[in-house]
């Protein structure tokens, strides 16, 4: 019911991505959000407990494990805000049923070639008034080390506000995925091998400036990134990364199959 198309399969083929507009409507996105907020609240009340993990520093980054999440902090010290949290499923169940929705995973088994799923990672990430940009990178370099199944993963981006450039919406490079893994930036410290040396390649960048509810569907090596957030509301995004069933998550001990057919699928649960 939800496949992809064929315009869609050759967009992906050869830009990278696709996306569909307003896939969830107004009473899911508000669902949805109170779902976000509710786990980013959890994650920064518990960060105040003495006893959650210690903040790891690298480079200008401040990493965090709080209540099973791994947690990316803000590079702004003033700015007391979340950039993204992973996994954030199990925290709230109006997230977590988004795993098994139809309108993402279905789109993924035509892309993938794959009927049965299993989650790679699902991500919030939020972006606040005055949130830092990302560089350009590769989600591809940085899960090669940890995916059972590299070449089955495909990424899904569902909007919960509306995206543009003065919020700091993603900007990707339409074809950059064809390159495979690309080499990172020299000298610029720990993390600079993560982040793609756009020297290497051709192409204009694209922003991907959709409403909210749209979902973005992306190849691991589509070079992507963001910038600052000039708006005065918070840009929210809710990635699911899909890859072929039976396979463990992304640096968890454990697998989380997709339910194909359920009662009630393809909606979130209620607040």
């Amino acid at each position: 019911m939800y496949r992809a198309t064929e315009d869609e399969l050759r967009q992906y083929e050869e830009l990278g991505f696709f996306a569909r507009e307003r896939v969830f409507g107004p009473d899911e996105l508000e669902t949805l959000r109170a779902g976000a907020e509710n786990v980013h609240a959890q994650i920064v009340g518990a960060a105040r407990d003495l006893a959650s993990g210690p903040v790891d520093q690298v480079d200008n980054q401040k990493y965090q494990t709080v209540l099973g999440s791994r947690v990316k902090w803000e590079w702004d010290d003033d700015l007391r805000a979340v950039r993204s949290m992973e996994p954030t499923g199990h925290l709230d169940a109006r997230l977590e049923v988004l795993l098994d929705d139809p309108r993402l995973f279905q789109p993924v088994q035509s892309i993938n070639g794959c009927e049965a799923l299993s989650v790679f990672s699902d991500k919030l990430n939020v972006k606040r008034p005055g949130g830092a940009p990302f560089p350009w990178h590769q989600e591809g370099l940085y899960w090669e080390n940890g995916a059972e199944d590299l070449e089955s993963l495909v990424s899904t981006l569902t909007y919960l506000d509306d995206a543009t450039k003065e919020n700091g919406c993603l900007w990707v490079i339409p074809g950059s995925h064809r390159h495979g893994n690309l080499k990172g930036l020299e000298n610029r410290g720990v993390l600079g091998a993560l982040y793609t040396d756009t020297d290497l390649i051709d192409g204009e960048a694209y922003a991907a400036e959709f409403p909210a509810g749209s979902v973005l569907y992306f190849h691991r090596d589509l070079v992507h990134g963001s910038q600052t957030n000039r708006s005065a509301a918070s840009r929210r995004v809710f990635v699911v990364a899909y890859q072929s069933g039976g396979l463990h998550r992304w640096c968890l001990d454990r697998k989380r199959e997709v339910q194909l057919s359920r009662p009630g699928q393809g909606s979130p649960a209620p607040a």
